[in-house]
């Protein structure tokens, strides 16, 4: 009976820390990507989260799929000295707005996108923000000689892969 209290109490001991050492829920969601007259949008999902308070974003970057996460574009709020901007749902932001200029995106290549942030926390308490981050997969298409913007991973599947 005493062997068997052992790993019992040792499992009851670990269970607690092993659930404090996972990511909390909502950290990592997917991001919304939107065409804007063939330039990819990014944004936040529309949850109850996003609605109530709608995260800061620190910063944003393209990457090819494929080629080793190298960003081929980047914008860091921070770095710039920019305010870090509230991204509510519905609102997005451009592909190439601000930072360094970005490089055109190429019809039938597979891009990812992440953008980091925080929830704001209550005011005056910052120790209630917690990290977000938002990601997403998308291409480029060109439809009747017009190259447009198509999210996910099932859209991208005709396009070539590397």
């Amino acid at each position: 009976m005493m062997q068997l209290r052992v790993p019992v109490a040792l499992l009851g001991l670990l269970l607690p820390m092993m659930a404090s050492c996972s990511s909390p829920a909502g950290r990592y969601q997917q991001a919304t990507i939107q065409d804007r007259g063939g330039v990819p949008c990014f944004g936040v999902p529309d949850t109850r989260e996003t609605r109530a308070n709608a995260p800061l974003i620190t910063g944003v970057s393209v990457m090819e799929v494929g080629t080793g996460g190298a960003p081929i574009w980047e914008r860091d709020f921070l770095q710039s000295g920019s305010a870090e901007p509230p991204l509510p749902p519905g609102q997005c932001l451009p592909y190439g707005e601000g930072g360094p200029p970005a490089p055109a995106l190429q019809s039938g290549k597979r891009y990812q996108v992440e953008l980091w942030g925080r929830t704001p926390g209550t005011p005056g308490n910052k120790d209630e923000a917690q990290s977000r981050w938002f990601n997403g997969r998308f291409c480029m298409v060109d439809v009747a000689g017009k190259v447009v913007t198509k999210a996910g991973e099932s859209e991208c599947a005709a396009s070539p892969r590397p």
